[in-house]
């Protein structure tokens, strides 16, 4: 990631909320770029993992990742995942949700030994693959925490919060309409899926 693209939309953020630009995340010398330097991989990330955002979704198969040992679970069969995972969505068989569990940098799962498994999950792209939206997303999120934390208005902090609010519905929308849904194999049995979405920022 580009520390010149994280400053540009960081400022874009600090204009705002009314507060001082900033030049540096890596060696930050006020509060507004220390600030910066500690929450914007923090609202980056979580905004990823609230949504299946498709410039941030990749299938990957897991197959070659099988592991030797058989895990000490309910499950039977335990693949190594890719190391940029932030969030996973679904692990499929013949294009079918299958049952698994996640144990750290794990998926365990049943039976699937004879299969060719695939993982579909979210990661942290670069901004330079970010969709316009999901930018102007970010400025929102980190304007209505500047707001609040550096500019101590509430009431920037609160309309800023409504802003971004609003903008995470439309851009949703938007992301969806892009997208053609998943075909799934209904001879197969689905048998669920593990792991909850993070509700930071979100209240709906």
């Amino acid at each position: 990631m580009a520390e010149v693209d994280r400053i540009a939309i960081s400022n874009k953020a600090a204009l705002a909320a009314g507060v001082g630009t900033i030049d540096s995340l890596v060696s930050p010398s006020t509060a507004e770029e220390t600030f910066c330097s500690q929450w914007y991989e923090v609202i980056v990330e979580s905004e990823i993992s609230l949504y299946r955002w498709k410039f941030a979704t990749k299938t990957f198969n897991l197959t070659p990742n099988l592991l030797v040992t058989e895990p000490d679970t309910k499950h039977n069969v335990a693949y190594q995942m890719p190391s940029d995972v932030l969030s996973v969505d679904t692990v499929l068989v013949d294009k079918t949700p299958i049952e698994f569990d996640r144990y750290q940098d794990e998926i365990h799962t049943t039976d699937t030994s004879g299969d060719t498994v695939y993982l579909k999950y979210r990661y942290r792209p670069d901004e330079s693959d970010w969709n316009p939206y999901f930018t102007q997303l970010i400025i929102y999120r980190l304007a209505t925490m500047l707001s609040f934390s550096i500019a101590r208005r509430d009431d920037v902090a609160s309309s800023m919060k409504q802003l971004a609010d609003e903008h995470w519905r439309r851009a949703k929308t938007e992301d969806a309409q892009s997208r053609t849904n998943d075909k799934v194999n209904l001879t197969r049995i689905v048998r669920g899926r593990g792991g909850t979405l993070d509700k930071f920022w979100r209240n709906r």
